[in-house]
């Protein structure tokens, strides 16, 4: 049955993943099944920095963390005070929302490129005024590391992000800080013993030195654009945002609910579905039978 949670239960590119697998056993060994300091093993550390670099973050240190959600979590532990809240958009990433409701926002939430769920892609402008809305500006970029540009880069922003969507089977997330910050969140993530599987650090590296992230990008690609010819809406290669006559059937195909997504309890009647977990063919077949 075609899968539209959004997780990778399914790849095509058996063979791409299992030459990642063995070039992180081959090129680091040991190294690569054997704790790391907190900050993160060096090779994935700075290609992850270069990346961030491209985007405008050029100062930015980063580190590893094991998911988005403990990301924001130790950006809202350093920033956030009693009675403090993250003021984010709407709709928006699931994991903020519980930093979302509160009288006092210390900190905006910005997703620059394909913001989840919708796949909205700010102006610089628009970017400019949200940074200007709050003490602290959040930037979120899980779906845009591969594509597209940040237009607008305040120079006291913190930037997160989930690696997840890069590459079946890698579970790894990061937070990078301006200089001025970067002891302090040294300090938490050490507090927190926070050491993210230094195994997933360098299948994030041989994934994206070896292209292979660019490889599967480009498959999820392919499988936008099927979304696009069928149904006619706007979509990234990660998922697409849906507003249906009939949500069941997606829904029964591990699609989500518009409404998780927002802090307002909005969009109920959209449904978001993840391109990540079908084949392109099982998606083409899928969508070729739902009555629209």
């Amino acid at each position: 049955m075609v899968d539209l949670s959004g997780t990778w239960i399914k790849n095509s590119d058996v063979d791409v993943v299992r030459l990642v697998h063995e070039t992180v056993v081959r090129e680091f060994g040991r190294r690569a099944l054997q704790y790391t300091d907190t900050a993160g093993a060096p090779e994935p550390r700075e290609e992850l920095r270069r990346i961030l670099a491209a985007k405008g973050f050029t100062r930015h240190e980063v580190y590893f963390t094991t998911s988005i959600a403990d990301s924001i979590r130790v950006v809202a532990e350093i920033h956030l005070n009693p009675g403090e809240c993250i003021q984010p958009e709407d709709p928006t990433q699931k994991e903020v929302l519980s930093y979302a409701k509160c009288g006092r926002p210390k900190a905006v939430y910005i997703q620059p490129h394909w913001r989840n769920p919708d796949g909205y892609i700010y102006t610089a402008g628009e970017l400019e005024a949200a940074a200007r809305s709050a003490p602290l500006a959040i930037y979120d970029l899980t779906y845009g590391l591969l594509a597209g540009d940040v237009p607008y880069v305040p120079e006291g922003a913190v930037v997160v992000g989930s690696l997840d969507v890069l590459f079946p089977s890698l579970h790894l997330a990061y937070v990078a800080v301006p200089p001025s910050l970067s002891d302090y969140y040294l300090n938490v993530l050490e507090a927190s013993y926070l050491h993210p599987p230094t195994y997933m650090q360098y299948l994030f590296y041989a994934a994206v030195k070896s292209g292979a992230v660019y490889a599967v990008f480009n498959s999820l690609a392919r499988r936008r654009d099927l979304v696009r010819q069928h149904l006619g809406v706007e979509a990234t290669p990660y998922f697409a945002w849906l507003r249906p006559r009939d949500k069941t059937i997606f829904l029964k195909h591990g699609a989500l609910d518009g409404s998780v997504f927002s802090w307002r309890g909005r969009f109920g009647e959209y449904v978001r579905l993840g391109l990540t977990s079908a084949t392109e063919e099982e998606l083409a077949d899928f969508l070729s039978k739902v009555p629209l």
